[in-house]
């Protein structure tokens, strides 16, 4: 069977992800940000965030992260073999590229500090069957974030799930509401 990696994957986005600045100065005034390319911010293991890719296939300035499947929880050592690679993509109010209210972690949902845009994730992979055979599979997912209610950690909503795996029988859209696209806040929110 294909791995279930949609929960951990965007769990580890919102947890695992932490930012802390190496010092208390993000700056000297209310509107003042600190961004990456001050070489302040710092991952919550010590590691200095750059612009472009990390070692474990992040690139916090373009909102990505482009690596194996493993890697996204930033072990140490990174993974370098995988069944699984993982590519997101998340929105500026996901999780920002700048801190700007000051607390020392890239920005989450503006000055809430809860992840408010959206996420993709998409997974390419395979698996063996129950016959030994290698199968293939890819499976693209939408998050969106629509406050108090949702049915994903209580505040998101998947608002699409394409999943191609012909050996496990699944071909195209296993969920997708009617409303296109990534969502608008105020469209999304219940």
């Amino acid at each position: 069977m294909r791995k279930v990696v949609v929960p951990a994957a965007l769990l580890a986005l919102l947890v695992a992800l932490g930012t802390t600045v190496a010092s208390a100065t993000p700056g000297s005034s209310e509107n003042s940000c600190t961004s990456i390319q001050s070489g302040l911010l710092k991952d919550k293991y010590g590691n200095t965030l750059t612009v472009g890719y990390d070692q474990w296939g992040y690139n916090y300035q373009a909102h990505m992260f482009n690596g194996f499947y493993e890697n996204y929880a930033r072990p140490n050592p990174p993974v370098t073999q995988s069944d699984t690679w993982l590519e997101m993509k998340w929105s500026d109010d996901w999780l920002s590229n700048e801190d700007c209210n000051g607390d020392g972690l890239l920005d989450r949902g503006g000055t809430s500090g809860t992840s408010k845009g959206w996420l993709t994730n998409h997974f390419r992979g395979t698996y063996v069957d129950s016959s030994g055979n290698v199968q293939h599979y890819t499976e693209f997912i939408k998050i969106v974030w629509v406050g108090p209610g949702g049915s994903l950690w209580g505040q998101y909503e998947v608002i699409q799930d394409v999943l191609n795996d012909p050996a496990g029988g699944f071909h195209g859209n296993q969920f997708k509401p009617v409303n296109p696209g990534l969502g608008i806040n105020d469209h999304w929110t219940k």
